[in-house]
């Protein structure tokens, strides 16, 4: 079992070319991104399907330091991933998500990124680590994660350690549009409900290419919408279109798939979340309470969709 990612040293190569990355934490970029929390005097960003709504009246914005606050709690409670195991109990306990995934959805990414052994993934938006843990492992992979949170970022690294993984794993704290990592370095990368919420999904799905040796795929996941332009839908929602995003960015061979299974999973994750009642003190289900109380009237409108792409 290899050690956890914060024990390795300061330089890491995970296949050709390497690269040198510390695994203290990095300074994250001053433009926000909205896969986690940005730091104290950055600008608030757009929130992910799962956050609380606190005390404001655009409920697509959030607070800074809010994700850092959900991660906190999810590592003390699982309240998010027991509920996302009460919906399908077909997903794989290790993978623990933090995000509307489902076995099915996830046994579709691993198909689609056809990692090989010894090959690198990269996970954009990690988060806590556990749905790109899983896949690298199942492919004896190695990782490289990267999340804008700082606190998701430790819990991957300490979650690492319990994969058993073949390969290795590190966590980087930067962002989804400047990774820091060389270009052509992995083979392939996969981002599971993160880049939707990119400030900038041009500049993310570029960084994505850029940083994709040629021929590796990369695996993108979230909504569409059913109509687009659908007033009822929030601006982030209303007019995403991947495939338009991934051509743009110089992508080839981009494919869209949807399944009913993955559109019920996410509708099922908020309707179970209100179904257990009073969270008490687990922050993260009440997170997701909230969340779903905002969210649910609107979910039919969306469709639960995986693009994949090739970078030329």
């Amino acid at each position: 079992m290899p050690p956890p990612s914060s024990a390795r040293p300061s330089s890491y190569s995970p296949g050709s070319p390497s690269w040198s990355t510390p695994t203290a934490r990095r300074t994250a970029p001053d433009h926000p991104r909205s896969r986690a929390g940005p730091g104290i005097g950055r600008q608030p960003v757009h929130r992910e399907p799962n956050t609380p709504h606190i005390g404001q009246e655009d409920p697509s914005v959030i607070l800074p330091g809010e994700f850092d606050a959900l991660f906190h709690g999810e590592a003390r409670s699982g309240g998010f991933s027991r509920v996302a195991r009460i919906v399908d109990p077909a997903l794989p306990p290790e993978a623990e998500p933090f995000s509307f995934l489902c076995a099915d959805l996830l046994h579709h990414i691993a198909a689609e990124l056809a990692l090989e052994e010894g090959e690198v993934l990269a996970d954009l938006g990690c988060g806590r680590g556990g749905p790109g843990l899983w896949l690298a492992r199942a492919a004896r992979a190695d990782l490289v994660g990267i999340d804008f949170s700082p606190v998701a970022v430790d819990q991957a690294r300490q979650r690492a350690g319990t994969h058993a993984m073949k390969g290795t794993a590190h966590f980087v704290v930067d962002d989804l549009t400047a990774t820091g990592l060389p270009s052509a370095s992995v083979s392939a990368a996969v981002s599971i409900d993160a880049l939707q919420y990119a400030d900038d999904r041009a500049a993310a799905a570029q960084e994505a290419r850029r940083i994709l040796r040629p021929g590796g795929r990369l695996v993108v996941t979230g909504w569409h919408p059913l109509s687009p332009g659908a007033p009822r839908l929030s601006e982030r929602h209303r007019h995403s279109d991947w495939p338009a995003v991934l051509h743009a960015a110089g992508f080839t061979a981009v494919h869209c798939h949807a399944r009913p299974a993955w559109t019920d999973t996410y509708q099922n994750i908020y309707r179970v979340a209100l179904q257990l009642g009073d969270p008490g003190p687990d922050t993260a289900l009440a997170g997701l309470q909230s969340e779903a109380r905002r969210r649910l009237p609107t979910a039919h409108l969306l469709r639960r969709v995986a693009v994949t792409a090739v970078s030329g």
